[in-house]
């Protein structure tokens, strides 16, 4: 007759990461728990708990697949399992990795995104794809007006128009999609430049701190406050521009850089960045026909819809809870592009 040595067995949460990923952090949590690793592979590993007068120890092993870890517990000696004992091992394992985790997302928040993009600003990666289809959407339309024959310096405000451009008139008899169409409408080849590299710049840092899809819905709806700040401030020129979409991105960006999500010394000079990128360009906005409302309003958006998205940010929430949000989020900003142009008749 074979005796089966007893064993505790318990799948653990592996974060989204590949098995590589999950063994190069769960080492450090062995060894912060002072366990000896006694062997390593592609994807487990196995250790033992320290032994004494008093405890006999455990042997730990660690096996890791792409969606699921199972840690396996089993007593040094055969003849004496303590299950408490294994649970108890097992809850500190995943507290240690919980600690590993938060600490490696920290460092790679706090990574400058040029050195965290393999391949650089302008082309998309796994956790940066919106910002470089934003840009490539922007300079598509900007070609299409210059193969349309609008000129690429100076085009005139009726020709913007015709494009799409945000107008009061316009919005309040019904083409509420001129909310939207301005965003990807530039007047002239300084003024897409300047925004490419203000989204790219934002983009690279939020969008991996966001998440793709609340990264491209705030754009959106940010966008659409700034544009209705903009027909409430003027009632006679056409708006256009993906800054104030940009400048609601800064805002969510401010927001966050406000909590302890972001290393301290790290959000001080964020903080200090954002700013100045700020100021300098609603000072710039006093001096040229610049749209200031719409960055303004843009700003101001971002800045809320930063902390009613932050939760889920911190939290990691699924695809289904940012969904909620970012429906909640829309259904605000809907009933004010329904309420406010009344006013404006």
């Amino acid at each position: 007759m074979n005796a089966v040595t007893p064993e505790y067995v318990e799948e653990v949460q592996v974060y989204d990461l590949e098995p590589v990923q999950y063994l190069a952090i769960a080492q450090p949590a062995v060894a912060q728990l002072h366990w000896t690793l006694l062997s390593l592979n592609e994807n487990s590993l196995q250790c033992h708990t320290p032994v004494t007068d008093f405890v006999h120890g455990e042997v730990i092993t660690i096996t890791v697949e792409r969606n699921m870890a199972t840690f396996r517990c089993r007593p040094i000696n055969d003849y004496c399992q303590d299950e408490a004992q294994s649970s108890i091992n097992a809850v500190r394992y995943k507290q240690a990795m919980a600690i590993m985790h938060e600490a490696q997302e920290k460092a790679n928040r706090n990574m400058h995104p040029m050195h965290r993009e393999k391949y650089g600003a302008i082309f998309p990666s796994k956790s940066y794809i919106v910002t470089p289809l934003l840009v490539y959407a922007n300079v598509l339309v900007y070609l299409a007006m210059i193969i349309a024959g609008i000129s690429p310096l100076t085009p005139n405000s009726q020709s913007l128009f015709e494009w799409g451009g945000n107008f009061r008139a316009a919005v309040t008899a019904g083409e509420w999609w001129r909310l939207l169409s301005y965003m990807f409408l530039h007047a002239g080849a300084l003024h897409i430049l300047m925004n490419t590299f203000a989204l790219l710049y934002i983009g690279m840092f939020l969008e991996p701190l966001m998440g793709r899809f609340r990264f491209a819905s705030a754009y959106v709806l940010t966008g659409v406050c700034a544009g209705l700040m903009s027909i409430v401030m003027h009632a006679n020129s056409v708006g256009v521009g993906a800054s104030g979409a940009i400048f609601g991105l800064y805002g969510i960006f401010l927001s966050v850089l406000t909590t302890s999500h972001i290393e301290r010394t790290m959000r001080k000079t964020m903080i200090r960045s954002i700013l100045f990128f700020v100021v300098y360009n609603l000072m710039a906005g006093l001096q040229g026909n610049i749209d200031n409302a719409a960055h303004i309003g843009g700003l101001i958006s971002g800045f809320v819809m930063g902390y009613v998205y932050y939760p889920g940010i911190a939290a990691k929430a699924t695809i289904g809870k940012q969904v909620v949000t970012t429906a909640i989020i829309a259904i605000v900003v809907t009933f004010i592009v329904l309420v406010i142009p009344k006013f404006l008749l």
